[in-house]
């Protein structure tokens, strides 16, 4: 009786851990990933059920209607949630929050970045530099907080608008600090974000000169200098994973020729993210920039 008991006992957990637990709101877009590795993008229609197949879901695409089985579904989201980067450019904070796209990152090898959201408003993100080398009090540090304080969708734009407002505070060596306060505007399609920064140097020093070593330079940055900044994310129409990214940063509108442009690519998927492109500078300077970025929670 013992172990008839046990069966019927692990027969019934088994049962509970293979059934999938598909909750969908039909009339609504979704990506889904298949355990084949395949995306399939479409509106969910209505629940079927196939003789010998079992449950599934009918779903448009843009190749007709398709059949997909919840045994064939390994991960699902909404498509406006799919893109679990929409936060930022690159460098440049948008106005999405961060919410449950929770990250750990490393900018240039030698940053290693994370961030968090709370309550789909509020974003913390910091960041501190690893240079090999060089000393604690030589590193470069920087911590920031967003808070998105409108989020409007336009039905007849297709489009929805974030407008947040933050703080960023950063030190270049221990001595050297930065403060800025700054407000963005991100203006979402299906496919792309532009988003508008304002933002002001405050509460800082107008002379700055870190050092890394024995190497000095010079930071003339004037406190109260008004900065803007553009950029622009979207994804390629075909593919679900490539993105074009673009920023302009101007630190200080008094000084046009203090100007930077960055032009990349992003591969992203719900787990991970890659960026790599180059930046031009009007001194003149050309680098590359590249980034890696986890999302596993």
């Amino acid at each position: 009786m013992k172990h008839g008991f046990i069966i019927v006992l692990f027969l019934t957990v088994s049962i509970c851990l293979s059934a999938k637990e598909i909750d969908l709101n039909f009339g609504s877009t979704y990506v889904f990933k298949l355990k084949n590795g395949d995306l399939v993008t479409g509106l969910v229609n209505n629940e079927v059920e196939v003789k010998n197949f079992g449950k599934g879901i009918s779903v448009e695409t843009q190749l007709g209607e398709a059949v997909i089985f919840y045994d064939q579904i390994e991960e699902y989201r909404l498509e406006e949630e799919h893109y679990r980067h929409a936060h930022r450019v690159y460098f440049m904070p948008t106005a999405v929050p961060i919410g449950d796209n929770h990250f750990i990152g490393d900018f240039e090898l030698l940053f290693l970045y994370g961030g968090f959201g709370i309550m789909d408003k509020i974003s913390v993100t910091a960041g501190r530099s690893i240079i090999p080398t060089i000393p604690s009090e030589e590193q470069i540090t920087s911590m920031s907080m967003k808070f998105t304080i409108i989020e409007e969708e336009y039905q007849d734009f297709e489009g929805k608008l974030h407008v947040a407002l933050g703080g960023n505070l950063a030190f270049i060596n221990n001595d050297n600090r930065f403060i800025h306060a700054y407000g963005v505007a991100t203006f979402q399609k299906k496919r792309s974000r532009l988003s508008l920064a304002l933002f002001s140097k405050l509460g800082s020093e107008d002379f700055n000169r870190p050092n890394f070593k024995d190497n000095f330079f010079d930071i003339n940055y004037a406190n109260g200098a008004m900065g803007l900044a553009i950029g622009l994310d979207t994804k390629f129409t075909h593919w679900h994973d490539i993105h074009f990214i673009g920023e302009l940063w101007n630190a200080n509108i008094a000084k046009p020729q203090d100007t930077g442009v960055l032009l990349g690519f992003r591969l992203a998927n719900t787990k991970f993210g890659a960026d790599f492109g180059l930046a031009f500078f009007t001194t003149p300077v050309v680098a590359p920039f590249f980034s890696f970025v986890w999302t596993p929670f």
